[in-house]
C-alpha cells in the first residue's frame, strides 16, 4: 500500500512539473505558446430577413429598425485651430452656417446605425440650427450655447444631450498649442448611451426628400466647381465634381478638406445651398447674437449630378421639413449619399463654374 501511494505521489509531481493540471486544463502560469487546433471552416452566416430601405437622412440602404433610430446631431466647430476634424466623413448629413464674426460652424447629423469612435471638436449650440434639429427629432449635443439658443431647446422640444448635464459622454483631447476650447470630443456610442439611461426613447420619425437615382456616366459633365466665399479666405469652401463617382469633394481655405478620424477627404453627392437673411442682435445677458430667417422661404440652388439647379427654399414652421423645389415648384429629389446643406447670408453669392 505505502509503495502505491509513493508511486501514485510521482505521477502527480511529474504530471504538475510538465505543466498539466489533474483537471486537464493548463495552469493559470503556463507560458509557453499553445499548440495550433487545425483549421475548421466558419460555420455559414445565418440568415434573417431584413427588409431594406432608404435611410431618410441620406437615401442609402438600411434596415427598417435603422431607418427608425433617433439621429444624433453635434455641433462641430471650424476654427481653424480645430483642423482637421473628426467625424465629418461618416456623417449622413451636415449644416454649416456663419455663427460669430468670419467664423463657420457645422451641424452634423449621424443616423442610429452609425459608429463614429471620435467626433468634434464639439462647440455651443446657436439658433440658426435648432430649427433642423427639430425637423429631424435628432438628439443634439454640444457644449453649451448663447443664452437665446439654450432658451429654445426645451421649447422646440429638443432632445439635450449637452455636456454640462452629461459630462461622462465628452472628453478633453489636448494637444500641444491648441487652445483648452478646441479639444473637447464625443462619440456616437457614449451619446447612445444617454439617451437609453435617460429614457429619451431611441425611435423618430424623420421627415425626408424624394431620393433619385445617379444619371448615366454618359451624361455627366466633365468637371463643375462651387465656390463659397462665407467670409475671409480662411473659410472659402470648394466643391469639386468628380464624374466617375458623381460626387462633390470639398476644398476648405485651399486645401483639401479631410477627416482627422481616417485622412479621407470630405465629399458629398448632393449640396443645397439656401440664402437666408439674418439680424444681429443681443441675448437677455448681452451676447452677440444671429437671429436667421429660416422659416418662409428663399432662394436657393441645389447641386448634384455636376449641375447646379436655381431652386427655392421652403421651411413652413420651426419644425416643419425643409424642402427644395425647382422653377417648377416641383420638389427636388436628391442623390443619395452625404448630404450638405450650405446655409449663406443674403451677401455671400456662390460662384459656379
Amino acid at each position: 500500500m505505502k509503495k502505491h501511494v509513493r508511486g501514485l505521489r510521482i505521477v502527480i509531481a511529474l504530471a504538475l512539473t510538465a505543466g498539466v493540471s489533474l483537471s486537464g486544463s493548463a495552469p493559470r502560469t503556463q507560458t509557453h505558446a499553445p499548440r495550433p487546433r487545425a483549421h475548421r471552416a466558419a460555420p455559414p452566416p445565418r440568415r434573417f430577413p431584413s427588409p431594406v430601405v432608404a435611410s431618410p437622412l441620406d437615401g442609402l440602404p438600411v434596415s427598417h429598425v435603422g431607418a427608425s433610430q433617433r439621429p444624433i446631431a453635434i455641433i462641430i466647430e471650424n476654427h481653424p485651430e480645430a483642423r482637421p476634424q473628426w467625424g465629418l466623413t461618416s456623417a449622413a448629413r451636415v449644416y454649416e452656417s456663419l455663427t460669430e464674426g468670419p467664423i463657420t460652424r457645422y451641424l452634423a447629423v449621424f443616423a442610429g446605425t452609425q459608429t463614429v469612435p471620435r467626433v468634434g471638436p464639439v462647440r455651443s449650440i446657436r439658433t440658426q440650427f435648432l430649427n433642423y434639429v427639430a425637423e429631424m427629432g435628432a438628439g443634439l449635443a454640444h457644449v453649451g450655447g448663447n443664452e437665446d439658443a439654450l432658451a429654445m431647446i426645451p421649447m422646440l422640444h429638443v432632445t439635450n444631450l449637452d455636456e454640462f448635464r452629461f459630462p461622462r459622454a465628452y472628453r478633453r483631447i489636448p494637444y500641444r498649442g491648441v487652445a483648452y476650447e478646441h479639444t473637447m470630443f464625443t462619440s456616437t456610442a457614449a451619446l447612445r448611451e444617454v439617451t437609453e439611461q435617460r429614457g429619451f426613447g431611441e425611435e423618430a420619425t424623420v421627415p425626408h426628400p424624394g431620393w433619385k437615382d445617379a444619371v448615366p456616366r454618359s451624361e455627366r459633365p466633365a468637371a463643375e466647381t462651387v465656390t463659397i466665399d462665407f467670409s475671409t479666405p480662411l473659410y472659402r469652401v470648394r466643391w469639386l465634381y468628380r464624374p466617375a463617382s458623381d460626387d462633390y469633394v470639398r476644398e476648405l481655405a485651399g486645401w483639401p478638406d479631410v477627416d482627422a478620424g481616417n485622412w479621407y477627404t470630405v465629399r458629398a453627392t448632393a449640396i443645397s445651398i439656401m440664402v437666408v437673411p439674418r439680424v444681429e442682435g443681443r441675448t437677455p445677458i448681452h451676447e452677440d447674437t444671429w437671429t436667421y430667417s429660416d422659416v418662409g422661404s428663399g432662394p436657393a440652388w441645389v447641386v448634384e449630378d455636376g449641375r447646379a439647379t436655381p431652386a427655392t427654399w421652403h421651411k413652413a414652421s420651426r419644425t416643419a421639413r425643409l424642402v427644395f423645389t425647382d422653377g417648377r415648384g416641383a420638389e427636388i429629389a436628391m442623390t443619395p449619399g452625404p448630404q450638405w446643406i450650405e446655409i449663406v447670408p443674403s451677401n455671400v453669392t456662390p460662384s459656379f463654374q
